[in-house]
This record gives structure tokens, C-alpha cells and sequence, in this order.
């Protein structure tokens, strides 16, 4: 199956008449994902066979308000999603400032930015990911978050302040997020900053073997993105269980839970798809 991950701002005068169009054209071509459309935009990942996949494609090139959309695609071996959403919402990524992507941070390309970081130069690389993305991959040295959802933003601006007059640059998987992210930045005062144009994704497209360490996460099945180079891969992070390089995330099965953990192949069977704190027969906490 075919895989894309696509954004784009834009106003949209109906939100909810688009919403249902968009929703008939996803089902028409058995599309599976979540797109979610608002008066800012749209937000999609989705799958399909390359024939339909293609067709959506071209359905959106040639839509008056989603033309121009970049698309990230990758493959999976089947649908990474269970079923179609195609949902309005307030916002296409949930951050609940008003802030608008109008307001961005320009772009600095996926070359230019490799070329600054060949050259050492002094830049803050931001990570505007969820603390559990940046455990298995982020970029070498970068300022990364514990936060658990990107709404939490505001709450770490404080830890933010020592970087707000120097050369930063925020990225994220594809780059919707450092859309509002870079434009929340400014509001408050940072002087320099930057967003990388097309998230991780593109940077890794170009330069697989570069300055990003590890596995990409992303909000499917398949949770983690693997970007094959010249280079064997590399795991920045290691098995919850028996500390061995991994990057295989598991959901808890135990419903309280429903945590994501780091589990390799070996000790799944073992764990029997538990975390660590709940990996009894009883599912009962071991702390």
C-alpha cells in the first residue's frame, strides 16, 4: 500500500460541505487514514493502492483550495490504518493558541540545512514532537520536549527562553506542526527561528544517511518510519525489557494503560504485550 502524509493551510469558507465532498471522494478510491479539515486547512494520512492513490492525488491537484499540496509518501506492506475518518475539526492540529499559521517562521530547505550542520554551524534544532517520538529519533543534538501532546507547547516555553535570540530552527515529522509552532515562537519574542520545509520526512528523503539518528514515528500502524541509507540503521533507543537496541513501539494491553512502550521482537512473547509497569499474569502493577 501506498502512504501519504500531506497538509496544507488554507482558508476554507464551508469547512463542514467540504468535509462531506472529501469524505464521498476518500470512499469512492477505498481509502483508509484520518483527514481532518477545518476553515484553517486540511490534515491527512492516508493509504491506498498506487492506482487510487494517484487518483487522490490528482482530485486534490486539482481542487481550487488543495492545489499545491506537497506529498510525503511511503510504502507499508498492507493498510497501517483500520478504517477512514474524514472529520471536521476547530483546528487541523490541535494547539489551542491563537496563533495562525499566516504568521509562520520562514522555511529553511532540507540542503540548506544539512549544509549549515556540515559546517557546525551555531543553531538550536527545536523538536515540536511528543517526548515518546523523540526517543527513537530526533536529530543530533537537538532541544527536545517531555511534553505528551503538542497542545502542551505553551507550558514549555519557559524552558524555551535561554534560545529565544539565538539561530533556531523548529522541525517535525512532515511540518504542519511547526507551522504554529514557529508562529507561536515569534509571538513570544524569539528573534531567529526557522522552520525545516517539510519536516523530517523530506530531510531524510535527501539525506538518509545525515543528521537525523534513528526511527521516525508516525501515527499509524506502523509507528515508526525507517529511512534505509548507505549506513546500517541505528537505534538511539533500546527495549524496555532486556535493553536492546529497538525502536518497536507496542499500545499496553492493559486498558487503564494503553501506553506505548519499546519492546523487541524477542521479548513480546514474554511481556505478552504489556508494559513493563503491568507485565504480570495478573496485569497488576509491579512498582
Amino acid at each position: 500500500m501506498h502512504v501519504l502524509l500531506y497538509y496544507k493551510y488554507v482558508d476554507i469558507p464551508n469547512a463542514e460541505q467540504e468535509t462531506t465532498k472529501h469524505r464521498a471522494l476518500a470512499q469512492s478510491l477505498e481509502l483508509k487514514g484520518r483527514i481532518y479539515i477545518s476553515s484553517e486547512g486540511i490534515n491527512g494520512t492516508c493509504s491506498g493502492t498506487k492506482e487510487n492513490i494517484e487518483k487522490y492525488k490528482c482530485a486534490l491537484g486539482e481542487h481550487p483550495l488543495f492545489s499545491g499540496i506537497v506529498f510525503k509518501e511511503s510504502l507499508s506492506d498492507g493498510h497501517p490504518f483500520k478504517k477512514l475518518f474524514v472529520r471536521q475539526r476547530p483546528e487541523v492540529v490541535t494547539l489551542r493558541q491563537a496563533v495562525s499559521a499566516k504568521e509562520a517562521a520562514p522555511y529553511i530547505t532540507p540542503e540548506e540545512l544539512h549544509a549549515a550542520l556540515e559546517r557546525n554551524e551555531d543553531l538550536v534544532l527545536l523538536d515540536m514532537r511528543n517526548d515518546y517520538e523523540a526517543a527513537i529519533g530526533r536529530f543530533r543534538n537537538a532541544k527536545t520536549l517531555t511534553m505528551e501532546n503538542f497542545r502542551d507547547l505553551p507550558k514549555f516555553l519557559a524552558d524555551l527562553e535561554p534560545y529565544k535570540h539565538r539561530r533556531t530552527v523548529t522541525y517535525c515529522t512532515g511540518g504542519i506542526r511547526c507551522e504554529r509552532a514557529s508562529a507561536l515562537l515569534k509571538l513570544h519574542g524569539f528573534t531567529d527561528v526557522r522552520q525545516l520545509e517539510g519536516g523530517i520526512v523530506t530531510y531524510c528523503e535527501k539525506f538518509p544517511d545525515g543528521f537525523f539518528e534513528g526511527s521516525c514515528f508516525v501515527f499509524d500502524d506502523r509507528m515508526t518510519l525507517r529511512f534505509p541509507g548507505k549506513l546500517p540503521q541505528r537505534f538511539i533507543s533500546n527495549c524496555n525489557f532486556c535493553n536492546q537496541p529497538c525502536d518497536r513501539y507496542l499500545d499496553c494491553r492493559f486498558q487503564p494503560c494503553h501506553s506505548l512502550f519499546l519492546c523487541c521482537e524477542a521479548c513480546e512473547p514474554t511481556c505478552e504485550g504489556y508494559c513493563k509497569m503491568h507485565a504480570t499474569p495478573a496485569t497488576q502493577c509491579v512498582a
